[in-house]
């Protein structure tokens, strides 16, 4: 679990705890009210009713999100496993196979010469052409996990703002004439953290609507590059004899 993870977790059960606070403290208040001035507290058991019916509302959102906004840890390391398995290891391979490495455009001539020079160059442009894609899906996962962070901090910052106004809703509950005053005080706090969560959930989601258009950019690119990136003609290279009749296609340089 991450940080951010348990920062929630945290909060969450703190709000939990209030929220029961809060009824055990109505609960105890209107309990000291005469029979005589029983009509007073009708008015404000409905209004607490209605509060809790907020309050299962913002719990269950909030787990909803918490189920749904994805694992910023495990989206980063997915895009570091693009680059150092797929990109940096095409890469070396793509340095390795340069002409400017092998013996042979310079110990060789002849027409099988002249094809490997051709047919290297492209096959290390595709590599490096895998490479940069890697290199890019890291980048989008990256951002992508920005996102998801940014929301989780959104959360913590709503909940413990929750928090913080259940404490004074609980302390404005310390008397029957205090208790409407703090009923609606936690009422206003549902309204603004269900606020302040869909705000940020929308903020994410554009996010994630500009990412999967990366992706989709992204995966258009390896499509292409799999038109673009012939294989070479192993066929021009592999006449070496010299006792079929014709001459090789080989022929040490001079």
């Amino acid at each position: 679990m991450s940080t951010l993870d348990e920062q929630i977790d945290q909060k969450t059960r703190e709000a939990d705890q209030l929220v029961r606070d809060f009824n055990a403290q109505i609960d105890s208040v209107l309990s000291w009210v005469p029979e005589p001035l029983a009509y007073l507290v009708e008015p404000i058991t409905r209004s607490v009713k209605l509060v809790a019916l907020g309050i299962d509302d913002l719990f269950r959102f909030c787990g909803e999100l918490i189920d749904d906004c994805g694992d910023e840890d495990r989206l980063r390391a997915v895009g570091t496993d693009w680059v150092t398995r797929v990109g940096d290891v095409l890469g070396d391979v793509a340095g390795d196979i340069g002409l400017e490495k092998f013996r042979s455009p310079v110990e060789w001539t002849g027409r099988a010469a002249r094809a490997y020079q051709a047919a290297v160059p492209p096959q290390a442009a595709g590599l490096n052409a895998v490479k940069d894609i890697a290199n890019q899906m890291r980048s989008s996962l990256n951002s992508l996990a920005n996102s998801v962070e940014s929301f989780r901090v959104a959360m913590v910052l709503t909940l413990t703002g929750f928090v913080v106004a259940a404490v004074g809703a609980i302390a404005a509950c310390m008397t029957v004439v205090g208790t409407p005053a703090g009923v609606a005080s936690l009422s206003t706090a549902i309204g603004v953290s269900l606020a302040a969560f869909g705000g940020a959930l929308v903020a994410m989601n554009a996010h994630v609507a500009t990412i999967k258009t990366e992706q989709t950019t992204l995966q258009q690119k390896i499509h292409d590059l799999g038109k673009t990136w012939a294989a070479p003609n192993t066929g021009d290279l592999a006449d070496a004899s010299v006792v079929d009749g014709d001459p090789s296609d080989w022929r040490p340089g001079s």
